[in-house]
């Protein structure tokens, strides 16, 4: 056997190893098709300890069992969340909120209890601690509530429980929700949110094995979510679970697994009120007399949407997003003149707006049109959150939140992420007011390095634009011409951008490309030479094309994109988001 053969069969056999140990601590099924996901996992804690060999590792595990044990179970078991994940479930929530305070009052009761029961960094009880704090005001303002989370992961448990989390990940929530219960961060911790006191006092953590619950036998509560983890275990387990589970229930209380997580088949003693929510069988729903029901607003179905955006592309994958029943795209327009004419006789719920466009942009259609202060907007652009100077302003005008463009690639998150944002701008629509001006804060320079301007003549205004939009500090920068000579008169033009370039080069798109040692974007303009572009590229660099580019060429890129985002997607790239 060589050398090489030797050592896959070594991993092969620590994957294999460590697999059926974790399996067997907790649960949690590491069948083959695991298996990559295991190895991948462990070769980068292998690199934070600094051992490239296996047996190494293995000897090393061995000595430090009980420890690496625990380090193990938060690689291998800690899977994806998000912020108000599975939206459909919070909605459920608030509209069955008035029977469980119902239950709780009629119970001799004064708090009402939910736990998360696979809560992993936190992100799924800060967001049911957020929902119950804008939702509960309004049904009982003197009913206390509690949200415990727990997770086998003992290092989740704490980062969880610490509450602080990078910005990216809190704004992909509705705005209204979060803002007002984190702190952000100063200085070098600026993109860093810490929960406030206030609705830090209604959370606890606990570290927790599903198949070992260590809980006081007479501890119940109202809600139990439990999403997104049963998939892990085999039937068996699944099974023991839920049934643990149900002995901490409530008699009228609330189970509720993940979307794609079916308890049908087990004969449980449970019955499906809504997809994936559940009750026991012999639960009884209190109704509020008449005359005492809180007043809920319901969302209109479908939820009609007004799209804002040049881009073709875009429109389309907003059409797959937002779909009957629960929306419909009455309308789409390609500026703001173009959106101004439409809202003449259209009548949406709710705006979708992009920043970028051809003869008025969304600030200056915000500004002429005002429809801010009567319809939700939600932007919706490939400029991102942290680009302050054009994001404030947008506040300011009273856009109530903003969206990442989505992608062919990412459109199941954006779009869950989309609609949520949607529903709650409508529900919170009277309270749209235009805010205060807010101090702008600096934004943070991204890492250099080389981007090369793959163009011909009909691109030289639109490589202008980019050019002006950036200070291109220390980056290496190619302009790689489709002619047969390079226009001098572009060179004049574009030389005061240039101005804190590291370097800058001038070449033909047939000619070589130059020795680049960092980080390498291209962009594909429409009169690029794609040709050339394909055959210099190499697999390493990021490549983005512009959204008229041949299609044999989109194939082969990374992303499509109007030239309007080409700036966002650099500084997306180079900062290695």
């Amino acid at each position: 056997m060589s050398l090489a053969a030797k050592l896959t069969n070594d991993w092969e056999l620590l994957v294999k190893d460590i697999s059926e140990v974790i399996t067997k601590l907790t649960g949690n099924v590491m069948e083959t098709k695991q298996r990559p996901m295991v190895e991948s996992r462990l070769k980068r804690r292998c690199l934070d300890l600094r051992i490239s060999d296996p047996n190494e590792y293995r000897n090393y595990w061995k000595q430090h069992q009980e420890e690496e044990n625990k380090i193990l179970i938060g690689l291998l078991t800690t899977h994806f969340t998000s912020f108000f994940r599975e939206f459909a479930h919070f909605e459920w929530l608030a509209s069955e909120l008035p029977s469980l305070v119902k239950n709780v009052r009629k119970e001799g009761r004064d708090c009402l209890k939910i736990w998360s029961a696979a809560a992993s960094k936190g992100q799924e009880v800060w967001s049911l601690c957020m929902w119950m704090e804008h939702h509960m005001p309004k049904i009982d303002p003197t009913m206390k509530w509690t949200v415990m989370g727990s997770d086998i992961d003992e290092a989740s448990v704490k980062e969880g429980e610490n509450g602080v989390y990078h910005r990216r990940e809190l704004e992909t929530a509705p705005r209204h929700l979060w803002e007002p219960h984190w702190l952000r961060g100063k200085a070098e911790i600026a993109d860093w949110y810490k929960v406030k006191p206030s609705l830090k006092s209604h959370a606890e953590f606990r570290t927790m094995n599903l198949l070992d619950l260590s809980l006081k036998r007479d501890e119940f509560y109202d809600v139990i979510v439990c999403r997104n983890v049963l998939i892990y275990f085999d039937n068996k387990n699944q099974e023991k679970i839920i049934l643990s589970l149900l002995k901490h229930l409530r008699p009228n209380g609330t189970l509720i697994t993940g979307l794609s997580e079916s308890l049908g088949g087990y004969g449980l003693p449970i019955r499906g009120v809504s997809p994936s929510v559940y009750k026991r069988q012999e639960a009884v729903v209190l109704e509020f007399p008449k005359a005492s029901t809180p007043k809920t607003e319901t969302i209109p179905s479908p939820l009609k949407v007004l799209c804002v955006d040049d881009s073709a592309t875009i429109l389309s994958i907003l059409k797959k997003i937002l779909r009957p029943p629960q929306f419909e795209i009455i309308g789409t327009a390609k500026s703001g003149l173009d959106a101004i004419e439409q809202l003449k006789t259209l009548r949406p719920d709710v705006i979708t707006l992009d920043i970028h466009m051809p003869e008025m942009d969304g600030p200056t259609f915000l500004q002429t049109s005002g429809v801010a202060s009567r319809i939700p907007v939600i932007v919706v652009s490939s400029v991102g959150r942290e680009h302050t100077p054009l994001i404030e302003p947008m506040k300011n005008l009273g856009v109530m939140d903003f969206v990442e463009k989505p992608s062919l690639t990412n459109v199941d998150q954006i779009g869950e992420e989309l609609t949520q944002k949607l529903k709650m701008s409508w529900l919170n629509r009277k309270n749209i007011s235009v805010t205060s001006s807010r101090q702008a804060v600096t934004e943070q320079k991204r890492p250099h390095g080389a981007i090369i301007f793959n163009f011909g003549s009909g691109d030289e205004l639109k490589v202008q634009k980019i050019l002006n939009e950036h200070d291109w500090e220390k980056d290496h920068l190619i302009f790689k011409f489709n002619g047969p000579t390079f226009p001098e008169s572009f060179k004049e033009r574009i030389q005061f951008s240039l101005r804190k370039a590291e370097k800058v080069d001038y070449a033909l798109a047939r000619e070589s490309t130059y020795t680049i040692k960092t980080s390498v974007m291209w962009l594909g303009f429409a009169s690029g030479d794609y040709q050339q572009m394909h055959l210099k590229r190499r697999s390493s660099e990021f490549m983005v094309v512009e959204e008229n580019a041949p299609q044999g060429v989109k194939s082969d890129a990374n992303d499509i994109s109007p030239t309007t985002s080409f700036n966002y997607l650099i500084n997306k790239f180079f900062r290695g988001e």
